[in-house]
């Protein structure tokens, strides 16, 4: 029986890590791979990157993930938040 080498088995790892890392992600954001959900995140990042937004951005979302996007610690839990609202719809 041959022995693998460590590129092989560190080749092998780093397959496994970012297959579960994928794997994980479409767990809990099951609209990722849609197109809508793509589009709704990406509407409003680029709608709220510049500081404001427009009124109908706002309007479109739900009114709890507003308040839970307003009273985030940081921009990280914002993104979540949006995350949340666009992809799991």
């Amino acid at each position: 029986m041959r022995k693998k080498s460590l590129k092989s088995k560190t080749f092998e790892y780093l397959i496994v890590i970012f297959f579960g890392f994928f794997l994980g992600i479409f767990i809990v954001w099951p609209g990722l791979i849609s197109v809508k959900g793509r589009k709704c995140f990406t509407k409003i990042i680029k709608d709220g990157g510049d500081g404001s937004i427009k009124l109908t951005t706002v309007l479109s979302i739900d009114p709890k993930y507003l308040l839970k996007i307003k009273n985030a610690k940081n921009n990280y839990y914002k993104v979540l938040y949006i995350g949340d609202y666009c992809f799991r719809k």
